[in-house]
């Protein structure tokens, strides 16, 4: 089973390693069930768009590595775990092109079912108008394949149909949850 810790303590883990990491971002928020102020937290989750990364001459070279000067456990481009020394794991979501903020925030931010009903068709019980498809971080209409900007989290909720709701109440107890 995995341990939890007290919210405020946990955010405070977070809120440290997203100030070393703010440098080299466009934007970095904390996200998971510190954002969803659950009493006791699992794992922290972070959600961060790196900085264009330039090379000698100011041409574009990619995007800044986001990594914490700790051994990491799982090492992708997009997503990055760590075993913090603090005792608690840190999951590290990079938000590179194609996908879009709205999108990764807004299912980073969770709770589980709520993302999973996010990324369903509403003909299966989802949230998602069937015509659109999440893949690869970003809605697509499913017969153009083209992508449908959601560059906030709001963008993607009213592309739902859904209107904001906060994140303490995607743990299942929002009306539109059930």
């Amino acid at each position: 089973m995995k341990t939890k810790m007290p919210l405020n303590e946990a955010e405070t883990i977070a809120c440290k390693y997203a100030d070393m990491l703010m440098p080299y971002c466009e934007r970095i928020e904390i996200a998971g069930s510190i954002r969803r102020r659950k009493a006791e937290v699992g794992d922290i989750e972070i959600v961060a768009k790196p900085l264009p990364a330039l090379d000698l001459f100011g041409s574009p070279k990619g995007y800044h590595d986001l990594s914490l000067p700790l051994p990491a456990v799982k090492n992708g481009q997009r997503y990055k775990q760590y075993a913090l020394p603090e005792g608690i794991n840190l999951d590290l979501f990079i938000v590179l092109p194609p996908a879009q903020w709205g999108v990764i925030f807004a299912l980073r931010t969770g709770g589980a079912e709520f993302s999973k009903k996010l990324v369903t068709p509403k003909r299966y019980g989802g949230f998602l108008p069937s015509v659109y498809v999440v893949k690869d971080g970003a809605v697509h209409r499913v017969d153009s394949g083209e992508m449908i900007p959601t560059p906030e989290e709001s963008d993607f909720f009213n592309l739902c149909e859904l209107g904001w709701i906060k994140p303490e109440e995607r743990n299942g107890t929002c009306s539109k949850c059930n």
